[in-house]
């Protein structure tokens, strides 16, 4: 896209994080009723980053709420460019891969399976995942490699022995415990609608930034706003602290 088509996909997707619009709206926000506006949309509906409700109006997905994202925070020559897998993810199933390994050594097809088990189906590893992880984990020499016959056989070495005392400190039944309620939340309604109000917010607190970048001055009133929605939260979270300790 080029500039003037990114400020525009910026634009439609900031005003739809706030609240649904039809084409007319739109366009009017632009500032100009034109054709390259229309494009702009009809790009982002096949891309499948905005979609249609029943009623003709336009709303933001997911993938839209993260595209914005990544538009405000990439460079411009980095825009395109963006891994498909967050790091946080990576590691999150290397872990557990690392946990398996340490019981035994495996092949990935155990590996694939026994992870789908601990989590009592809730995740569905595929090898497309898996293998990638098993080489990424032994490039940082945590894991060591065997090959038997025409499979590779995984093991834990020293380092990854090491790499796991430190970021575990909880028995293995707590760890498993704990790495399957975290796919079962993160897999759940309630989760997605938590990811999707922080979306949002992230994306207004970037469009926010972009006066304050012109007038610094306006820097105190986020400040504030910022502070008054911490403290409403910290007030909730000493709350249900108490809750719990009745």
């Amino acid at each position: 896209m080029s500039s003037l088509k990114n400020q525009d996909t910026l634009t439609i997707l900031t005003y739809l994080s706030r609240k649904n619009l039809k084409e007319q709206e739109l366009l009017q926000i632009l500032g100009e009723e034109n054709q390259a506006s229309k494009l702009v949309i009809e790009q982002l509906l096949k891309e499948e980053i905005i979609q249609l409700n029943n009623e003709g109006a336009y709303f933001i997905t997911g993938k839209g709420l993260k595209s914005a994202r990544h538009l405000f925070e990439k460079p411009p020559h980095l825009r395109g460019k963006m891994k498909s897998k967050s790091t946080k993810r990576r590691g999150f199933i290397q872990l557990a891969i690392l946990q398996l390994l340490k019981e035994e050594p495996r092949h990935g097809y155990q590996v694939m399976k026994l992870l789908e088990e601990r989590s009592d189906g809730f995740y569905l590893p595929s090898a497309g995942t898996i293998y990638p992880a098993l080489q990424d984990l032994h490039d940082k020499e945590l894991i060591s490699v065997d090959e038997q016959a025409d499979k590779k056989v995984y093991s834990l070495n020293s380092n990854g022995l090491e790499f796991l005392s430190e970021m575990i400190h909880d028995g293995d039944d707590i760890f498993w415990e704990q790495w399957r309620l975290r796919l079962m939340w993160k897999q759940s309604k309630e989760a997605v609608l938590v990811r999707e109000e922080m979306e949002k917010y992230h994306l207004e607190f970037l469009y926010a930034m972009r006066s304050i970048m012109h007038d610094p001055s306006l820097a105190g009133e986020v400040v504030s706003i910022i502070k008054n929605g911490r403290e409403q939260l910290i007030n909730w979270s000493e709350q249900q602290e108490r809750k719990r300790d009745k």
